[in-house]
Parts: structure tokens; sequence; C-alpha cells
């Protein structure tokens, strides 16, 4: 028979776990604990050295040298403006503006934008040659350090507004686009609706939740033939593929405006179905042309919002041309956009109300005309009683060269025109002539970047020899220009005089030198931009935006001062 032995069982030769040496007390979730405490301690106590600081305004200057350098100037938006305030800001009084390419110190900057590194002579001479390794015939950046050049930017703190306040309860899909044009017209125009236009990430199908949540275009056609049911197709597989909610009809009509003027009932007919079917109540119904744009979005939801969709409510401009008010009349004006209420549509949509319109005023000439007599006669009301007159709201009805009304400070909500009545840029400009959709999408890029109100913002140097028009142009004077002439827009186009009032146009080259924007680039997602402009010549200058500043109200602390001073 085996005993089991009575003796002590032997010591384990492994370390005990903390749980036993603390009694059991101590469990995984206090391991967790303290891994949290840990992180919360390196990213929030000390953030100095987990998190590096904002880069300061002066690190997107670029480093120049005689070999390479882009004149340039730093703007810190303050954001503490309101959008009809600080439109024209003297900034710098008699000093000279550092930024021109033939400005002071004297060197012939001219010839260091064009001559390259490799440029026979280019290294002669050069105190900056073998310096550093920093490629100074590269991008803006040409290096990274003191050795590869010096930073030549001056800053200056200049009025700006901050972004629209949405509503928080405001959905893009409570907002309606009507449309009546032709299926190539709708090709043409596709890339240009896309900048404003809210639409899906994603390729779109009509028949996912998806749409639910966008604005909905609907366009109105002339019946088609063969061809054009091609191109119909090919337009909604276009809109489709970049997002947006997009659909096309035809609609019998003897003319234009007829059809424009069915708008009426086919977008209140498409509301009601999209309320019965997915619950979405469309709020706003806006009446545009393809060529109305908007450069920023939220300008134009801000503006909706302000009003009450469940008042009776037509939101239009009148022409800015006097001789148009003076042979069309008071009406709400298409291309600038006409924007009715859903209680106002409802009324126009009443049993045979939209028929007694169009027999009262089918043979009026234009369908914003006969939408805009309709709605009053529904209001029992004329013309000038019902229309909620709004000044940021453009129909352009100018012919030509229509530089000269873009420098003149205006607010823009919407504009008209851009691909007709006038050239946006001179034809002389990588945008002015060919394809005009190049241009337009050049001003919408601007305006996202450094925001819808603070587009066209004029920023005065030198007393009046220098302004610059932000995100379209930087212009110098030979003659400094008054107060008194910065309240009148240069008359640059040949036809229709404008109620705003105008002075005589100056000659290119001999009465002023004009840069016009070129490029947009994101240097920061948090809000800081280069805009590029060039003039006839090809000189180059920048302007470093800077909008950090507007995203608490006040500048971010740690971003160079506005009182920084020019670098030798």
């Amino acid at each position: 028979m085996v005993h089991l032995s009575s003796s002590p069982p032997l010591k384990s030769t492994h370390p005990q776990s903390m749980a036993t040496i603390l009694g059991g007390r101590f469990r995984i979730q206090h391991v967790f604990a303290i891994i949290g405490l840990y992180s919360i301690y390196l990213f929030v106590i000390s953030p100095s050295t987990s998190r590096p600081p904002p880069p300061t305004s002066m690190s997107f200057c670029p480093y120049s040298s005689p070999r390479r350098h882009i004149p340039t100037v730093i703007l810190q938006a303050e954001g503490h403006s309101e959008r009809t305030i600080n439109r024209t800001h003297w900034v710098g009084g008699r000093e000279p503006a550092s930024f021109l390419p033939y400005s002071y110190p004297p060197r012939d900057l001219r010839v260091a934008q064009t001559t390259s590194s490799s440029s026979p002579g280019a290294q002669g001479g050069n105190p900056y040659h073998n310096r550093g390794k920093g490629n100074l015939g590269g991008g803006v950046h040409g290096g990274q350090g003191l050795e590869d050049g010096k930073q030549l930017c001056e800053i200056h703190r200049v009025p700006s507004s901050p972004p629209p306040a949405i509503p928080k309860d405001w959905k893009n899909n409570k907002v309606m686009f009507g449309m009546s044009t032709t299926p190539d017209r709708v090709l043409y125009s596709l890339p240009v609706w896309s900048h404003w236009l809210p639409a899906s990430p994603q390729a779109l199908d009509p028949s996912t939740p998806a749409v639910k949540d966008l604005p909905l275009v609907l366009v109105l056609t002339p019946p088609p033939n063969p061809t054009e049911e091609a191109r119909t197709r090919e337009a909604m597989d276009e809109a489709q593929g970049i997002g947006m909610y997009i659909e096309m009809r035809p609609r019998e009509a003897d003319r234009f405006e007829t059809r424009y003027f069915a708008l009426v009932e086919e977008m209140w007919r498409e509301a009601q179905k999209r309320e019965a079917e997915h619950g979405i109540k469309t709020e706003w119904f806006v009446f545009a042309d393809d060529d109305t744009f908007y450069p920023d979005f939220h300008s134009l939801v801000r503006m909706l919002a302000s009003f009450d969709s469940e008042s009776d409510r037509l939101i239009g401009a009148l022409s800015e041309s006097t001789k148009q008010v003076a042979q069309w009349g008071h009406i709400a004006y298409g291309g600038a956009g006409i924007y009715l209420s859903r209680a106002l549509m409802a009324k126009i949509n009443q049993p045979g109300h939209w028929q007694t319109c169009l027999e009262k005023y089918g043979g009026a000439f234009g369908g914003d005309a006969m939408v805009s007599a309709c709605a009053a006669l529904a209001l029992d009301k004329t013309m000038p009683e019902i229309i909620t007159l709004d000044d940021t709201l453009h129909q352009l009805d100018i012919r030509g060269d229509g530089t000269g009304w873009f420098q003149s400070g205006f607010l823009i909500t919407s504009l008209h025109h851009w691909a007709s009545w006038f050239s946006l840029f001179p034809p002389w400009h990588e945008s002015g002539n060919g394809d005009l959709r190049k241009g337009i999408t050049l001003v919408g890029k601007a305006s996202k970047a450094i925001g819808g109100d603070n587009w066209g913002r004029r920023y005065i140097f030198e007393d009046g020899k220098v302004v610059i028009s932000l995100g379209y142009s930087i212009a110098v004077h030979a003659n400094p220009v008054t107060e008194e002439e910065l309240d009148q827009s240069e008359h640059t186009w040949w036809e229709f005089a404008t109620f705003h009032p105008n002075r005589p146009g100056l000659v290119e080259s001999v009465d002023k030198r004009t840069y016009y924007l070129t490029g947009v680039r994101i240097l920061d997602s948090q809000g800081v931009a280069r805009l590029e402009h060039k003039n006839r010549e090809g000189e180059r200058i920048d302007i470093i935006y800077d909008r950090r500043g507007e995203q608490k109200g006040g500048w971010l602390s740690g971003v160079a001062s506005a009182n920084f001073q020019r670098q030798a």
C-alpha cells in the first residue's frame, strides 16, 4: 500500500501574481485605469511635450534669395467684422507696400522671379550659394532654414468676417432648385454646379436613402429627339457620378419662358411627392438659371434661414442695369435667383391659379416676370410690394470687361452671366478665354478658402496706390485712388449703365498694373491659403491668408503677431 506524504507542500518556484500579493483586490480594470490616467497626463496635462504648437503665420512665408523670390504678403484675418462692415479697409498708411515686385529695398525682383538656379551666372557672387542644401528652385518653400534664404513677408492683421452662422436645425434638403435648360447646357454646367451644390461624397444611386439628405435640382427640358435623349442620360449619369441629386424631365411648352414658368407647378408637385414618400418638407423653392453661381453655399443658407418659410416671402433682386429695369420693370430677375417660401408656393399652386397666371401673363417677356407677377396676383399686391430685395444677389446685366465691377467690394451671394455677357478676367489671363468655367471655378475656390463674406473685401495700401480685392486681384495704380473714387466702380464694361456710381476706366500698364488671381493653394486645413496672382507680364504676387483666428472669434494663441517687423 502506498501512503500519501503528510509533509507540507513544496513552495512554487514562480513569482506570485500581483493580485495574490494585494490579497486579490487588484484587477485587470485597475491596469487600464492607470494607463488611462497616464494618457491624460501625456495629452492634456502635459501638452507641451506631446503636441506641437500651431505653426505661425510666418512659417508659411516662402524663403527668398537672389535666385528665387516670390513677393508675398501675409494677411491675418481677425474674424470680428460684420459682413457689411469694413468692406474697404486702409492698411499701413503711406508706408510702401513691400510685397510689390519692384518694392523697397531696391532689388530687381522681376529678374529674381524669372531667373532659374541653373541659369549661367546665377551663382556668381551669390551670398546664398552653397550655404545650404535647400532647393531654392523648387516649390514656394524652397528651403526650411535661414541658410536657404530669408523670409521677407510682412504680416498685417486685417478685418474679416467669420463663417456664416447656420441654424442647427438646417438641412440641405429643405431647399429645391428649379431650372429650364437643355441637356447640353446641363452637361456643360455640371462641373460648375459641383462647386456650390451639396452632394454625396460617393456616386449617387437615386434609389438609395442618400438622396433624402440632398437638395434636389429639377431641370425641365424641351421634348427630346433621340440625340437629346442620349445626352439627357449622359448628363444624369455624370451628375450621379459626382454625387448630385438632379432630375431631368421634358416639358411641352410653346417657348422657353413658358417652360420656366412651369417650374412653379412641377417643383410643387415634386415637393409633395418627396414629403409623401420620404417625409422631406421642402421649405424654399429656388428658381435659377443654369449660369447662376453661388460662391459660398453657406451664404445662401444664411439668407434663407433668416426668414420664416411659413410666411409669404419672395426674395430677389433687380438688375444692376438702369436700362434693363426701365425696360422690364420691378421684377425679381431670374439670373440672380428667385426664392419662394413654402407658404407662397402653396398659394400660387391653389387649384386654377397657375392656369390663370399663364393666361394673364403668358405673353410676358421672361419667365422671371411671369413668376413675379403670379406671386403678386396670389397675394393681391403689386410686385414692388411683395419682393424682398437682397443686394447680395446679382443679376449682372453688364457686357464686356467685368473686372471693374468685381473690384468694387460688393458682397456676393449669387452672380449670373459668367459664361456669356461679360468676361470675368481679361483675355490675356489664364482663365480669361477658352473654357470660361475655369475662371468661375477659380473664384469659387478662393471663396471657399477665404470665406464667401470675405471675397472681394478690399485692403488699401500706400495711401490708395495699391488695392487688394481679396480673392480676385491686386491693382497697383500710378496715382493713388481716393475714398470717393473707391465708392465708385471703375467702368470697364462697354454696355449698360448701372445704379451704382461709376468712374472712368483706367488703361492697363499705363494707369495701373493689375495682378489677377491664378491659383488657390490650401497650406493648412485649419484655415491657411495661398492666393497666387500674375499680371500681363507674368510677374507674380502671393497673399498668404490666415483665417485660423476666426475659429474662436479671435486670433489663435501662439500665432505670430500682426506687429511683425519686416526682416531685412
